[in-house]
């Protein structure tokens, strides 16, 4: 995320976008919301609004600070809301989809999440819809850089990191022992007979709609592939769909909370074990970062996954070809709306484009033809 330029404004949206939002317009639209979906708390008041500097890229994100009377004493809380954007990384994100998400898990045990105070689709309020959730208190292993090289995390000491990875391995195992039938609205029965199926089938829709008609014979190469070896056996289990530490919230070495559902669907646990190991590798080995002694490599993970549910994962090398086809066609959708605001490089958008960490991968688990030098290694997956 951008540092702010001008204290005046809140910068929003996508971190390729240069939209603003004036902070008192903004504080009073919510303070009325607030006050409207939580009418019991007297005198009500939202007395800041900020936007994070760090994060992810999918949406904006707002934190507010409110206070009320109660009983004759001044109360206090904060809270995040989460705003639709028109640019949004991901075709039809739903932030339904989220806050739904949210209220069903929870419900479930062993799995910690925000509570969600409530959804508004009015968009007469911020301009576009939104939901607002009560901000957990916690910290959150970075991103950019990676907190391998910099951070909290990274001035642990080894015994604490393997306590706080095993935690965040622990609990996704508790989310893909959901029942699917709690999550029935992610079912896409139009796409597939399955969600493995549907979630192929959506993925396909939106490398399409990345393209605009542009070929990428990489992309290509591996969406055929994808489809002659798509598993035999149908699966429909809830899959997180971004799985990696930083989308965990951790207070002391235990999970906080668990954070982001742009990529949900019922594509089974498998699907998740494999993107928590590119998204892994994209961060250590594939560009020669030392793993931080304590945090456990992507077959550690899945040895330690199987543990916990009691069964061994199956067609990884499936699926490890699917993680790294989605992360292709996401980056190569970044590069697009970076290209769009001209914020970054030529050269670094087109590698974005063409040549992505997705696409490197795919050229070396499927040794496929490829017309740029392939400099991120695939360390591949041996268990």
């Amino acid at each position: 995320m951008p540092e702010l330029t001008n204290s005046t404004y809140i910068e929003s949206g996508l971190p390729t976008r240069d939209r603003q939002r004036d902070p008192e317009t903004t504080r009073q639209a919510l303070e009325s919301w607030f006050c409207a979906a939580l009418p019991h708390r007297a005198d009500l008041r939202v007395t800041e609004v900020t936007l994070p500097r760090t994060g992810g890229v999918a949406n904006e994100t707002l934190l507010c600070e409110t206070n009320w009377t109660e009983a004759g004493v001044t109360r206090s809380a904060g809270y995040v809301v989460r705003v639709n954007s028109p640019d949004f990384l991901y075709k039809d994100a739903d932030l339904t989809v989220h806050a739904e998400m949210y209220r069903v898990l929870g419900r479930e045990p062993g799995i910690p999440v925000p509570a969600v105070v409530g959804l508004e689709t009015d968009t007469g309020v911020l301009g576009e819809a939104f939901f607002v959730m009560e901000r957990v208190e916690g910290r959150v292993p970075g991103d950019t850089p990676p907190f391998h090289t910099t951070g909290w995390v990274h001035d642990l000491v080894p015994g604490d990191r393997a306590v706080l990875w095993h935690n965040a391995v622990e609990v996704m195992a508790r989310l893909h022992q959901v029942d699917p039938a709690k999550v029935a609205f992610l079912d896409r029965p139009h796409l597939g007979p399955d969600g493995l199926r549907q979630d192929l089938a959506h993925w396909i829709d939106v490398a399409a709609w990345v393209a605009r008609g542009r070929t990428d014979p990489v992309i290509a190469a591996a969406e055929r592939w994808l489809r002659a070896h798509v598993p035999p056996l149908g699966v429909t289990a809830l899959a997180w769909g971004d799985s990696r530490l930083p989308n965990l919230m951790f207070r002391g070495l235990d999970v906080a909370a668990v954070f982001d559902w742009d990529m949900v669907c019922l594509a089974g646990a498998e699907s998740d074990l494999a993107w928590w190991t590119v998204m892994d590798y994209s961060s250590t080995e594939s560009v020669g970062v030392e793993r931080l002694p304590g945090i456990g490599s992507p077959a550690q993970t899945v040895r330690r996954w199987q543990e916990l549910v009691g069964r061994e994962a199956a067609n990884l090398d499936f699926h490890l070809v699917f993680a790294s086809y989605r992360l292709a066609v996401i980056l190569r959708r970044l590069g697009d709306l970076y290209g769009a605001t001209g914020a970054m490089a030529p050269e670094t958008i087109e590698e974005l484009r063409t040549n992505n960490f997705g696409q490197q991968y795919l050229v070396q688990i499927l040794d496929l033809p490829h017309s740029h030098p392939v400099t991120m290694t695939w360390p591949g997956l041996e268990l």
